[in-house]
Order: structure tokens, then sequence, then C-alpha cells
């Protein structure tokens, strides 16, 4: 988070004092918002982050630069590398600070609370499991409020597909804790994930990701005659999002180990 503090400080001192005195806040405001936009297009995560934060400094009823703010913290701190372990954790928690701020600007907005589902999702890959679990409970109620708000919302499917598989396929020690923290009702199943994922791809149907993770799930199943259909999907549609590439490869290798 040290490196994006800086860069707000440096924004704040050398960028924002001086045109002050020349455009009124909601032009500032207009203005940051645009660069975030540019940076974001460019998959500058931590520049869009930043610009994004700079908007809300101006303007606190801002709620699409706070939620965008949250998302691009968590995509800049999704590519550090490994060993950057509690720089990353910061700035996971520093994506959910902003997100909430999102979601006390507009309660009603989806992306808020998705954002945030994805942000805790992210968080709880630092913990043990009883609080591991904890937090898979306020993604899942996050993911199921932005649902309610967006039905047809597929990277909020997509994330509940992701939540049935990852709590369907725990290890025997975080299932007991599951099912102790839900009452002893199963946390998730493989057939809920590949219901989300199948909704996901109707909603949304040249998105990579949802294909991808819908063959990993028909393999927890072990159902491996249902993955190459998807994993073929993977490979004919062309590349939109900065990670498409990496997942195509992932589709790649998982179809060699098929033949």
């Amino acid at each position: 988070m040290k490196r994006v503090f800086i860069m707000c400080c440096f924004l704040c001192c050398f960028v924002i004092t001086p045109l002050l005195a020349q455009i009124s806040v909601a032009d500032s405001a207009a203005k940051y918002m645009a660069i975030g936009e540019a940076l974001a297009a460019e998959y500058n995560h931590s520049g869009a982050a930043t610009a994004y934060i700079a908007v809300v400094r101006f303007d606190p009823t801002q709620y699409e630069a706070a939620w965008k703010a949250g998302d691009h913290l968590t995509e800049y701190a999704d590519r550090l590398p490994e060993k950057e372990k509690s720089q990353k954790e910061a700035y996971f928690q520093q994506s959910r600070t902003w997100c909430e701020q999102a979601i006390e600007i507009n309660p009603q907005g989806w992306e808020g609370h998705f954002r945030l589902a994805v942000a805790l999702g992210r968080l709880a890959l630092f913990k043990g499991g009883k609080e591991k679990i904890r937090l898979s409970q306020e993604v899942k109620a996050e993911a199921d409020t932005a649902l309610m708000l967006n039905p047809e919302a597929d990277l909020v499917h997509h994330l509940l597909g992701r939540w049935h598989q990852n709590l369907a396929n725990l290890s025997s020690v975080l299932k007991f804790f599951a099912k102790v923290l839900y009452g002893g009702v199963p946390p998730g199943s493989n057939e809920e994930a590949v219901a989300h994922f199948q909704k996901a791809i109707e909603l949304n149907p040249n998105h990579i990701e949802h294909y991808l993770e819908l063959a990993r799930t028909y393999e927890f199943m072990d159902e491996e005659e249902l993955m190459r259909e998807p994993l073929e999907k993977v490979l004919s549609l062309p590349v939109v999002e900065q990670d498409d590439p990496k997942f195509k490869e992932e589709a790649r290798e998982m179809l060699e180990k098929l033949d």
C-alpha cells in the first residue's frame, strides 16, 4: 500500500493543489475520472487506482470511482509476486476499504457489493482455517446481495460459481469448520458451481474465464468427458481481457492431459 499512498501524496502535492485555483471540484473529479479510465484501459492498475482515489478525495459522493479504486487495487495486488505476501494482503485490505466506502455511498449499487466480495475472497487466502471460512460467509453474503441487485451480472454468477467450487472441494479439516459455521448445511456444491458458470456463459458467452472454470469444475467432479467442449471454446474465443492469454494456456494444458 505504501507505493499507492506515495503516489496519492505526489498527486495531491504536485498536481491537485495548483489546479484548485483554476478549476471547480466537479471539474477536478471529472478530470481525474478520465485519467483513471484511460489508465484502466491500459491495465495500469496502480495508476488507475490512484486516479480514482483522487476523484473521491475531490468528491466523496463518487460511487463509481470508489468501487473502481477497490477493483484496481485488487487487480494490482493479484499481480504482485508471491514473495511480497505482506504487500499483497495490505493492498487487498485497502481494496476492501474502498469497496466498503462505495457501499456507504450507494448501498443499492451491485458493483460495490461484488467488488467487496472479490476483495474479501482474496483476503481469505491469507487466513487460517476458521478465519478463511468466516470470510467465505461474507463473500457469499456480498455476492448474494450483488446478484439480488443485478440478476443479469455474469461476473457475480462467476463469483458464486467459484465460491461453490472452492467450498465443495475443501480439505476435510476446513469442511468440518464450514459445517460448524454453516449449522451443518453443506457449504457448497460442484453442481451449484456448474449452474452458476452455465448462467454466466448464457449472459456473456464471450468471457473466456467462464468456460475455463466450468471445465475445472467438471474436473473436480471426475467428469472428464464434459471438460473438452468448454476448454475448446476457451481456445476459440478472441483475447479480450488482460488475463485471457494465461487462461488459454491453462486450457491448452488441460486439453493435453485429456488427450
